[in-house]
């Protein structure tokens, strides 16, 4: 038998708080009902013994619900929080609920049975996120750990390969020192899976933010590729207007060097050719990344940036098959969006939607804040 729950009621008001706290004895028989007569009184409880559910009033003195729910919120990241609402808060009750709130339920519509399903969902709902939350953190400590466990034999793998095919070449051995040099390959692209796999767990985290300049990011792309681009006679076009953008400048770099790569290496043009482009937009930067590579058919754009999928065969084109699943996650992370146009034969074009850097913002804000001086700014694949 399940132990008998124990539900916490938060409200100024005397009288509702009985009528409430009697409509959740009703509602559970065996649950141990404590009640609150203000929000720091009900942050104590909280404190001190272990609350199932919390079902607070909107309307208090000095700290309202939704103020409530965040500190809880912030103290136990998975405790259940019923948000109570007068008649026409319909609207607050909405936006609470981005703000930590677990489910809200109008008073007027409190009966036994009502108060029964918005606490077994809202208790629902918090068990899910935790294991969810506790699942996700496993697969990535396995992931990091198996990463870290697989260098090792890789490393020995390529080691030991290249010592036979170095004394091998003293001796006639026909076939095996081409053979020791595929196996050699082959554990390089293992150690460069194993690399790939832990970038993709790893950026589950989300990524410091911050503004920064793209003629920064492509001139270490240009760097970085500089070889490549001399050996294919490939052209790399950028933007020579300034572009400041909100974002991480590790992970935007990773991406446009990817996507670069990816224009230059799935291309049989005689010059193959990048053009990079930056639009400005009223709170965000469109960049397009254009090649004159192979193109992409329409039946297979929605799938390039799942894991592992490869249009091309490894003995045609090396790759992971990540590295648009990986660019995808790092745009994400960094609040954007990414999207690929293309046609077949005449190349593709990458769309990246990243936010306007903060201090490119303030002309937008003020004006806003001049037309509305009395409000507050309010607070999102």
């Amino acid at each position: 038998m399940t132990s008998p729950k124990a539900l916490l009621v938060v409200d100024d008001s005397e009288a509702d708080r009985e009528i409430i706290a009697l409509t959740v004895g009703a509602a559970f028989p065996r649950a141990v009902i404590h009640r609150a007569d203000h929000p720091f009184a009900a942050r104590d409880i909280c404190a001190r013994q272990a609350i199932d559910c919390v079902l607070t009033d909107y309307n208090m003195p000095e700290m309202d619900g939704v103020a409530l729910a965040g500190e809880l919120k912030a103290a136990h990241p998975y405790l259940p929080i019923v948000l109570m609402t007068n008649f026409g808060d319909e609207m607050l009750a909405a936006e609470a609920l981005r703000s930590g709130v677990s489910d809200y339920i109008p008073k007027s519509r409190i009966t036994a049975d009502s108060i029964q399903r918005t606490v077994d969902r809202a208790i629902h709902v918090c068990v899910q996120a935790r294991l969810i939350d506790e699942q996700r953190a496993e697969i990535e400590n396995f992931a990091y750990a198996l990463a870290h466990d697989f260098k090792q034999p890789i490393r020995q793998i390529m080691t030991f390969s290249q010592l036979i095919a170095d004394e091998a070449q003293a001796h006639e051995v026909g076939a095996i020192g081409q053979h020791l040099t595929f196996l050699g390959d082959a554990a390089r692209r293992l150690g460069k899976l194993v690399d790939v796999m832990l970038q993709y767990t790893l950026l589950n985290e989300p990524p410091e933010l911050d503004d920064i300049d793209l003629s920064r990011v492509l001139a270490s792309v240009r760097t970085s590729l500089g070889p490549y681009l001399a050996e294919r006679g490939a052209e790399l076009v950028a933007p020579r207007h300034a572009v400041r953008l909100r974002g991480n400048e590790t992970l935007l770099t990773q991406v446009l060097q990817n996507l670069v790569m990816n224009g230059l290496q799935y291309n049989r043009s005689p010059v193959p050719r990048v053009e990079i482009t930056a639009h400005s937009r009223a709170d965000h930067w469109l960049i397009e990344i254009r090649d004159n590579g192979l193109g992409i058919e329409a039946e297979y754009l929605a799938d390039i940036f799942k894991p592992l999928v490869r249009l091309h065969t490894a003995a045609e084109y090396a790759g992971s098959g990540l590295g648009l699943t990986l660019a995808r996650k790092a745009i994400v992370a960094q609040k954007g969006a990414i999207w690929c146009e293309s046609t077949p034969g005449l190349g593709s074009v990458f769309h990246l939607r990243l936010p306007l850097a903060h201090a490119a913002r303030p002309s937008a804000q003020k004006a806003r804040g001049a037309a509305r001086p009395s409000r507050r700014p309010a607070a999102a694949a």
